[in-house]
């Protein structure tokens, strides 16, 4: 997923696998394989790159004489061809990486497929280069056939106290391991949870654990690699909540008599000093500079040559097998927003359109749309999934991104005890899956049974956002650029989004040419309103925004952190039904090249969509009390005290990112959650239109410390949009872009830029960076 550098080259990305997952969706190519067959094609490729070397695999040669591309093209249902091709590219582009299936596709034999895709970096020379094996995971983690023992233990009567930190079995292990039932018989139960789930709630006591961001803590990733979690904000109040490690600490010195640390902190800080070389200077200091950086590294640079080894114990690489009978392969997968729903009591992440199908607060069955042709199935008919241990009845959304013999469902839905924003919100996946682990790992299997799905009969209206079902409809939203074309603009005279002279109609009639720079956002004002407020305006900054598609990976951190920063409500599953939703961005995702059935390109496209302070806005003229207007700083600004919800300008804004508050949303904010509200945001009232507004508080508070510094000027990238903030990729660049040395004006500058719908004369103040691609891409907009 890497994006092109200044260079002008760029990393290619393919994905293998039944179902594009929100990391598949942003890869160059997709070769559809079977679920399990990830051994057989990493050792095919691992066969023809090693060709007549009988060592380039060491003790694991005679496995890669079993495996060739067309074994394993016929257990992977792809063609031969397509593997050999893969191997050979893998092998040319050095240097290459290769990572196995993860949680989102563990089923029996997931160990061994890791190990093939190993042996496979071995073979290719990768091992040194981008993979490494000289920082070991640290510590030693229970699995999920130790938890299986505890249940045992439990349901013998061997346990007379239980206590659960950090975790909730009774919903996230499947109903067969009936965790649930042999928790019911432990005579005394303490739950250290933070927030009422399905296991606290069966529990005898419950001593409310800290947030993270209230507590003490440690971790070490790595050998060598210490990491200190510190707090950063006083606990609430309203929970009289204590962190887990002073309840203990406090119970052991209690039982004792003793007392050697009083806090968890003490504890901390004495564990680490007991493991600290003296040799390396004073603990103190070194302690304060632990945590002034936050993580230490002690890491001793060794060079080591690795081979590979002898396997321990037996391996089998063949396909695994699922639970029958069925004849559709179920994939129960991590959701991107709720993990295996330990996040799913957050109003915030409900509301947050799922990445991948853009729905929201309940669940849905994937299927592919030829799939769901030949079964009379249509999107949102409400089906029956039955698989040899359990069946729920869940809603079907259509989607082309899954092999045709597979269906996919998210975990994090069906809780029953976890608050009102997560109850009897979609189904539990895992009541289809039997409680089962892998033999190697120990690790639950996801990936494991095959299911029937037969229409009931009902259908439902899914709650999405999504408007246009992925289509761009020949309009240039988010076009696309071939690598190969790179540096070649300005070649064709019709280049995609060019358009004549701007015109503007005129008082008296007709329609005169404008000097407005193509409709660049330095024009503001244009000639003709410079008077007033605006009269130096061109000598002040232009704030402006550019975000580039080929880095957007649509994870949609960009929303929440607008939710967070902004006091953006939630309206709930009835409100977004009605097409109430009030998102200030709103992550679009579009389907250039998506295909199933065979290896192929993959063009799949992510835009954030938020308002545009458009120079020559159409919301502006059309409001009747100048509740939206300009400010002399390019900002298309909101007056809410002013505003009397006529919604003309959202009809009018071609971009569609003005939101309307129907009802007074905030009021069904229970306490302490409206805590969490910005204060230097108004909290809106129902009538009143919002939407982004390049978070203007931010750019009032970097003015206001430049001017009480002596009346200095704003720096370049010193304010910081809550966009901008959270974004993983860095994607999004803001800034004065009438700055010529401005990192937003260099952005802007390049060969990729465009602005969405130019052609309106919205004259945008958002320059988006086309996405690059592998393969030809075709026009779209402004043919002739």
């Amino acid at each position: 997923m890497s994006s092109v550098d200044a260079a002008g080259s760029k990393g290619r990305f393919v994905y293998l696998g039944p179902r594009l997952s929100l990391t598949g969706l942003n890869a160059d190519k997709w070769i559809p394989i079977r679920p399990g067959t990830e051994a057989a094609v990493a050792l095919a490729m691992a066969a023809v790159i090693a060709g007549d070397d009988p060592q380039a695999a060491g003790p694991y040669s005679n496995v890669l004489q079993a495996y060739n591309p067309r074994v394993a093209a016929q257990v992977a249902g792809v063609t031969e061809d397509a593997i050999y091709e893969l191997a050979e590219d893998f092998a040319s582009e050095a240097p290459t990486l290769a990572l196995g299936p993860g949680v989102g596709a563990h089923h029996r034999g997931a160990t061994a497929a890791n190990i093939a895709v190993m042996i496979l970096n071995h073979v290719a020379g990768n091992v040194g280069r981008t993979v490494l094996y000289d920082a070991p995971v640290n510590g030693a983690v229970s699995t999920y056939a130790d938890i299986e023992a505890t249940v045992s233990a439990m349901a013998s009567g061997e346990s007379e106290v239980v206590m659960v930190h950090g975790a909730n079995p009774v919903y996230s292990m499947p109903p067969q391991a009936g965790f649930a039932e042999a928790f019911a018989q432990v005579p005394f139960k303490v739950s250290f949870a933070s927030a009422l789930d399905e296991t606290s709630e069966m529990a005898d006591l419950i001593l409310p654990d800290r947030h993270f961001l209230e507590a003490w803590g440690d971790s070490s990733p790595l050998a060598g690699v210490i990491a200190v979690q510190q707090p950063v904000m006083q606990p609430v109040p309203h929970f009289e909540s204590k962190q887990t490690g002073d309840v203990l600490l406090s119970v052991a010195n209690g039982l004792s008599g003793e007392g050697d640390a009083a806090t968890f902190y003490d504890y901390l800080q004495e564990h680490h000093r007991s493991a600290y070389d003296e040799a390396d200077g004073d603990f103190e200091d070194a302690w304060q500079e632990l945590l002034r950086t936050g993580m230490a590294d002690t890491r001793r640079e060794e060079v080591r040559a690795l081979e590979l080894q002898s396997p321990e114990i037996a391996l089998s690489f063949e396909v695994p097998t699922f639970d029958a009978p069925g004849d559709l392969t179920l994939l129960v997968h991590p959701s991107p927003r709720f993990g295996a729903g330990e996040f799913s009591n957050s109003p915030w992440l409900q509301e947050l359109p799922d990445p991948v199908s853009k729905i929201v607060w309940h669940s849905w069955l994937e299927m592919n749309p030829d799939t769901a042709e030949l079964r009379g199935i249509r999107e949102g008919d409400i089906v029956t999934v039955t698989s040899p241990h359990g069946s729920l009845e869940v809603p079907v959304w259509l989607y082309p991104g899954i092999r045709e013999d597979v269906v996919a469902l998210a975990m994090g839905g069906g809780h029953t005890g976890m608050g009102r924003y997560a109850d009897d919100k979609g189904v539990n996946a895992l009541r289809l899956l039997p409680s089962t682990s892998e033999q190697l790992s120990g690790a639950l299997v996801t990936t494991v049974t095959s299911v029937t799905v037969i229409p009931t009969g009902e259908n439902r209206r899914l709650a999405t956002v999504e408007g246009s079902s992925g289509d761009q409809h020949d309009r240039m939203i988010a076009p696309a650029v071939a690598l190969a074309d790179l540096g070649h603009a300005g070649d064709d005279e019709h280049e995609e989004g060019g358009h004549e002279e701007l015109r503007e109609l005129q008082g008296v009639g007709g329609f005169i040419p404008v000097p407005a720079d193509e409709g660049a956002p330095t024009a503001f004002p244009l000639e003709g309103s410079r008077h007033g407020l605006y009269a130096d305006a061109q000598e002040g900054p232009r704030w402006a925004m550019a975000i580039d598609l080929d880095k957007c990976t649509g994870c949609s951190a960009c929303v929440t952190a607008c939710q967070a920063e902004n006091n953006v409500p939630w309206v709930g599953e009835e409100q977004v039904l009605m097409g109430r939703d009030m998102n200030w961005v709103r992550i679009e995702r579009f389907y250039e090249q998506v295909d199933a059935t065979q290896a192929g390109d993959l063009d799949v496209r992510f835009l954030p969509m938020i308002c545009q302070h458009c120079g020559n806005a159409p919301c502006e003229t059309v409001c009747p009390v100048f509740a939206t207007y300009h400010t002399p700083e390019g900002l298309n600004a909101q007056v809410y005290n002013r505003c009397v919800g006529t919604r003309y300008c959202a009809n009018n804004c071609p971009y569609k990112v003005r939101v309307f508050n129907w009802y007074r949303y905030t009021d069904e904010v229970p306490e302490p959650l409206n805590w969490q509200w910005n204060p230097d945001v108004t909290v809106r009232d129902n009538g009143v239109m919002e939407k982004c507004s390049f978070c203007v508080q931010r750019i009032r508070e970097v003015q206001n410390r430049a001017a009480l510094e002596g009346g200095r000027e704003v720096r370049d990238h010193e304010v910081v949009p809550a966009c901008e903030q959270s974004c993983p990729a860095e994607a999004i660049v803001f800034g004065n872009i009438r700055d010529p040395n401005a990192r937003i004006t260099q952005v802007s500058s390049s060969e990729r830029t465009y602005r969405v719908l130019e052609d309106l004369n919205t004259q945008p103040a958002v320059n988006y960076l086309k996405k690059v691609t592998f393969h030809e891409v075709a026009s779209v907009g402004h043919e002739e």
